[in-house]
């Protein structure tokens, strides 16, 4: 039966169906609301601990962002709102602490649900109703525990909770198949960062398998077989035995140095959410941040912006934990599709280009000035680079540097210790700066190019439209020649050029980037490794050749054709 793919891979093994205890909420009538609210913060208590045990457990095995979620289910424990609204509901109707948690969580879940401008929040209402359950569960007595088969096995079910993926045997779970579920459920979250295979969506499997019933999860094709015939199962048998040596290979180039046969440098940098996952860019062979996305800093508030001092903990950590890689931290990026209710932007027709990002930041120096200088003060500890995004004019590049000098003289009169001599850079994600970018070139340290934003923009097309997609595409041979032009702007002036889009992680665009003299690529922290193995795979000489043909094309097929055609004629040749 067909599901959709949301992490890929295959599995063989028992089909095994994950279910958990009813939990009943009765309305109970109490007399002593002391006594009540004492019992509910015991339960808190218990369920805190138990979620950082599992925390714990987990560290190491996934990645940060993935801890992130428990970690955010813990906060509720800890929240005014969330913990107050269940003690109002005790006191004010005299009812059970199961029950006022269950009235208090399906309201907060009605509120986050009805957030439809703050996707990061709307997100969140599935740990809500998972914390809530567990708290329920605590005050019943019921162990929430999910029974495992002794032997290796494949989840299925409706969804599962990611707190409950994550108390699962890993040793023995090797896929999981959800009848419902999303792409970006943190169910789905979790079985990626643990590298288990998932399917979603997969209509009718509750209703098929039986016990004792093998599965083949099958999340390439994008299907689910229950007691799949022998050339199925060899068919898996062949694929795991490749996937096998794909590991292994990767694993070759995670310590190794970004540079091609000829000794051209290329970095493999990363793209990072938290603090936490500094640590992974290190484990994996990572060069440093090319884009530290700070605006989650933010939508993680719900009624105010994050202090200075919780800004600079968060930065000064992961530049610690990069031991002296670069990190390039974006200053605050919201509006478009990432608006914060607390921050009162309203509601506007066309977000992308309005009032967003550098514009919005410019104009309320009370939340831009803090953030600067926690950013100016991690860089005591660390080597820290500032990059603003969505600059247009020189203006106002102009005014956030005026913005920078006068944080940078309150410190020195605080006597504040913070790098002096920090590097300061810009997107290059807007028709403007890529037109002016030897005007830019001047006037900062280093250029990032936001090929995402940028690709949008060019062709006045929205990433985010299916119809529009072959404009978006990267491809696009007018896009490679904006490009080219703002890599140039930047080697006249002797400054650093990043990719920090999609586009940088693409293998058949790697030549490309080679060839042009980009110095840095920030991907996904997945790829950093399969990256650097196609860098070091080339000879810059042969994509210097190639770019100097692509760059006289005008069709997005010829470029597609082109780049096939060169990595054809220049495999990866496994060592």
């Amino acid at each position: 039966m067909k599901g959709i793919i949301a992490a890929k891979g295959m599995a063989l093994a028992l089909a095994h169906v994950v279910t958990e205890p009813e939990l009943a909420v009765q309305k109970r009538t109490i007399s002593d609301v002391p006594g009540e609210l004492k019992r509910l913060n015991r339960a808190v208590a218990a369920c805190s601990s138990q979620i950082e045990s599992l925390m714990e457990e987990m560290k190491g095995t996934v990645d940060p962002q993935t801890i992130e979620i428990l970690d955010f289910q813990l906060l509720m424990l800890e929240d005014a709102d969330f913990i107050g609204g269940i003690e109002n509901a005790v006191a004010e109707q005299s009812v059970g602490a199961e029950y006022a948690v269950k009235y208090a969580s399906d309201k907060y879940i009605t509120n986050l649900e009805e957030l439809t401008d703050n996707d990061y929040l709307r997100q969140r209402a599935p740990d809500v109703a998972d914390t809530s359950r567990r708290l329920i569960a605590e005050l019943y007595g019921v162990k929430l525990e999910i029974k495992e088969p002794d032997e290796p096995y494949v989840a299925i079910g409706t969804d599962i909770p990611p707190s409950r993926v994550a108390e699962l045997d890993k040793s023995k779970l090797k896929g999981i198949i959800l009848e419902k579920g999303g792409i970006t459920s943190h169910c789905v979250i979790l079985s990626k960062s643990l590298g288990i295979s998932c399917l979603i969506e997969t209509t009718g499997i509750l209703e098929a398998v039986k016990p004792g019933d093998t599965v083949l999860l099958d999340a390439i094709a994008g299907e689910a077989t229950i007691n799949p015939d022998e050339a199925r199962v060899r068919s898996y048998n062949e694929y795991k035995v490749a996937e096998s040596k794909e590991m292994a290979n990767l694993k070759k180039y995670s310590g190794r140095e970004s540079k091609s046969l000829d000794g051209a440098q290329l970095k493999v940098f990363a793209n990072i959410t938290t603090s936490d996952e500094a640590e992974s860019v290190v484990s994996q062979g990572g060069e440093g941040v090319g884009l530290f996305r700070s605006e989650l800093l933010y939508m993680a508030q719900t009624s105010e912006p994050p202090s200075e001092e919780t800004q600079y903990k968060e930065y000064s950590k992961a530049a610690k934990a990069l031991r002296g890689r670069p990190l390039i931290i974006r200053t605050l990026d919201i509006g478009g599709d990432k608006n914060i209710p607390y921050m009162d932007i309203g509601q506007e027709d066309n977000p992308f280009l309005g009032y967003r990002a550098i514009r919005f930041c410019l104009d309320n120096p009370e939340i831009f000035k803090p953030q600067i200088s926690a950013i100016l003060r991690a860089g005591a500890v660390g080597n820290v680079w500032m990059m603003f995004p969505m600059i247009a004019s020189k203006t106002e590049l102009t005014k956030a540097r005026q913005m920078v000098d006068q944080v940078a003289e309150e410190l020195i009169a605080k006597g504040i210790p913070f790098d002096s001599s920090m590097k300061i850079g810009m997107m290059v994600e807007t028709p403007a700066a890529a037109a002016d970018a030897k005007i830019f070139a001047k006037e900062v340290d280093f250029f990032s190019i936001g090929t995402n934003d940028l690709s949008q923009y060019l062709f006045a097309a929205d990433r985010a439209n299916a119809k529009l997609a072959s404009l978006n595409s990267h491809f696009q041979p007018t896009l490679l020649r904006v490009i080219h032009s703002i890599a140039a702007a930047a080697k006249d002036e002797a400054i650093d050029v990043d990719i920090c889009g999609q586009a940088g992680e693409v293998d058949a665009l790697i030549p490309i980037w080679l060839a042009m003299g980009i110095d840095n690529l920030s991907v996904s922290l997945p790829r950093i490794t399969a990256v650097r193995r196609r860098i070091c795979n080339l000879y810059k000489s042969d994509c210097e050749r190639l770019l100097e043909s692509v760059l006289c094309l005008d069709k997005m097929g010829d470029v597609a054709e082109a780049l096939k055609e060169f990595a054809e004629k220049n495999p990866i040749h496994e060592t």
